[in-house]
């Protein structure tokens, strides 16, 4: 079969079989021109499969023709396939050229050329640097300055002149009659006359009491004395190092006098007495943490020369009061209550005092000691303690109180008569004498019996018994006597302020109530319930005073009186769940066997019930119509005797 043939040929029949009709018709027959042999064709029932081509092994290096190298045999119909990928993501990103520093132009290209990008950037018109607009400004800031300096000096020359009215307004406020008609005239209407009394006592409870005075310790601006200059003669042998004061703070804080002194090397006493006086007012903390390190390594020096007056040297860095030899005796004179009394104040240097105190206490003598508790006593005082540094100060007494003389013995009684004789004699007031005792902590059983012996002296104004143990000096008697006296009674000239603090006494006083146990019985095992009984009873009998006291206070809006009745209020349940040996038994007016100590009204209440328990029971028996198993032969209620 030819190549270029027709293709009906394939489908032709063998020559076995005759000429195919078909074929007959479309070509005309004719003898020139001769007629193709044709290759043997299947049956048409089963057509013929052309055989597989096998696949030519081709070399590396055969070109393929029809390539994209070859530019005739490129079909430049299709299009690109990065066409397709670009329409699939979407536009391509607009990308500047860098070099074009111009400004770059945009996406949208507006149809009118003579309209410019709103993306062009135009120069910034020139701004001089006083234009008339900023001078204009300037003249009405200047213009408001001056009038407010003129309201200034018009409000200082008119409080001159009103003088008069100044001192008119202070008597109207410290006159109670004169406040009422003050505050009565300020209501002009018949009907709002009747409320200027609300109005005066509205006034009394916003009123600031300016009466209590406070003892501050430090002063008022504080100071700044000036510093001892170092002395360079002891600065020799070992301790040459000092010598230089270019160096002398650098060569402290690498620790190299700390080394010195733990090798044993004793620092001379003008230094010591030099870095005493320099560790309050230095400034760096670094070199208050040396020179504390380096003072506590000095034991022997501790003990010769920290005195009481070397602690108040130390004090007057910071402002605190001069040392007068022989101060026993002198009050002190207290100034009106300050809202912020030191402003701005660092109070780093008191800090590092009572931390050096501490670590120092157990190499004082005896004398000593006691001479830093009474300053310790006297900072109390301040207000500044409670509020700044109580806890470096309760660690401080803690250590004193610790290097005093062996509880229970008469150095240890004669140490306490000093110091609660001190406080007593320094202030009077129990207002000013509670804040003191009440900064001490209660962590030892020194301390404890200490706060007690000076609470029994201020509660009861004898220094004898200071001491003595509260314990074996006083009786229930004393007691009850000294809430029967007339700072105890409530009436409308009582201060409450000083209750609060008489009440926080007694409490103090009180403790555990040792001294209510009977010393005949404290110790034996037969008896000890009758005892422990007694013990009870006398609690009761002193909770029940303190009550008596407690009821008579009108709780009124008043703040002094809340806070005496909760002071005592709390004395009260203390000794009722913590000093009595066991809870208080519950009563009830039904109890068959009233107890030792029973109200009187409480047989009388028991019959009331009963009566009444009994007529109901009847009515509602006769309601029923029924008396089965509701009244008996005798005529009485089942289960009510």
């Amino acid at each position: 079969m030819s190549r270029n043939g027709d293709i009906r040929g394939f489908f032709g029949r063998p020559s076995a079989a005759g000429p195919d009709p078909g074929s007959s018709m479309s070509k005309p027959a004719t003898s020139s021109q001769p007629v193709p042999d044709l290759q043997p064709s299947p049956p048409i029932s089963s057509p013929w499969t052309p055989p597989k081509p096998t696949p030519k092994l081709r070399d590396r290096t055969d070109e393929i023709k029809g390539s994209d190298d070859e530019e005739g045999d490129s079909d430049d119909s299709l299009e690109s396939i990065s066409a397709f990928y670009k329409r699939k993501n979407g536009p391509a990103p607009y990308e500047r050229d860098l070099n074009v520093t111009s400004t770059p132009k945009a996406k949208r290209i507006a149809s009118s050329t003579t309209l410019k990008s709103p993306l062009t950037i135009l120069p910034k018109p020139a701004k001089h640097k006083f234009d008339l607009k900023f001078l204009a400004n300037h003249a009405k800031q200047s213009d408001r300055a001056d009038e407010s300096a003129r309201i200034a000096d018009e409000l200082i020359n008119q409080s001159d002149n009103d003088s008069h009215d100044g001192e008119h307004l202070k008597e109207v406020q410290n006159d109670p009659a004169l406040l009422e008609k003050t505050a009565k005239d300020l209501l002009d209407s018949d009907e709002e006359d009747a409320k200027g009394g609300k109005l005066m006592r509205a006034m009394n409870r916003t009123r600031v009491d300016g009466s209590h005075r406070v003892c501050y310790f430090f002063e008022q601006p504080l100071c700044k004395p000036p510093r001892r200059p170092f002395p360079q003669k002891r600065a020799k042998g070992c301790w040459k190092c000092l010598a230089n004061s270019r160096t002398r703070d650098q060569t402290v804080i690498l620790g190299l006098p700390h080394a010195i002194a733990a090798k044993g090397n004793a620092l001379p006493d003008e230094l010591f007495l030099w870095i005493l006086n320099e560790v309050c007012a230095e400034r760096n903390a670094q070199l208050r943490v040396q020179y504390c390190n380096l003072v506590s390594l000095c034991h022997d020096s501790i003990s010769r020369l920290v005195t009481d007056a070397q602690l108040y040297s130390m004090l007057h860095k910071l402002g605190g009061p001069n040392y007068v030899k022989g101060q026993h005796g002198t009050k002190l004179q207290g100034l009106p209550k300050v809202e912020d009394p030191y402003p701005k104040k660092d109070w780093a240097g008191l800090v590092t005092f009572l931390e050096l105190l501490e670590r120092m206490a157990p190499n004082l003598s005896t004398e000593n000691a006691i001479g830093a508790i009474q300053l310790l006593l006297r900072m109390g005082l301040d207000p500044i303690v409670s509020t700044t540094v109580r806890g470096e100060h309760a660690a401080a007494m803690e250590a004193l109180a610790g290097a005093l003389p062996k509880l229970g013995t008469g150095q240890w009684d004669d140490a306490c008569y000093d110091i609660s004789a001190y406080l007593n004699a320094i202030v009077d007031k129990p207002v000013d004498q509670v804040v003191p005792i009440s900064h001490m902590p209660k962590t030892s059983t020194k301390l404890l019996d200490l706060r007690r012996r000076m609470a029994a002296v201020a509660l009861f104004q004898d220094e004898d018994l200071g001491g003595q143990a509260p314990d074996s000096a006083l009786t229930l008697d004393d007691i009850t006597s000294r809430l029967d006296a007339a700072d105890f009674r409530i009436g409308a000239s009582t201060d409450f302020e000083a209750l609060r603090a008489l009440v926080t006494l007694l409490d103090v006083v009180i403790g555990p109530a040792g001294f209510l146990y009977p010393p005949q019985h404290s110790r034996s095992d037969e008896k000890q319930d009758d005892a422990d009984r007694r013990f009870d009873a006398d609690v009761d009998a002193l909770t029940f005073r303190l009550k008596m006291v407690h009821d008579k206070i009108h709780d009124s809006t008043l703040l002094s009186r809340k806070v005496a009745k909760a002071s005592i209020d709390l004395v009260a349940k203390r000794l009722t769940y913590a000093v009595r040996t066991r809870p208080p038994p519950k009563t009830s007016i039904f109890d068959p066997e009233p107890s030792r100590r029973e109200d009187a009204g409480a047989p009388k209440q028991r019959a009331f019930m009963k009566n009444w328990a009994l007529k109901k029971a009847v009515r509602g028996a006769d309601a029923d119509g029924n008396g089965n198993g509701n009244e008996n032969g005798n005529g009485h209620v089942d289960g009510i005797e």
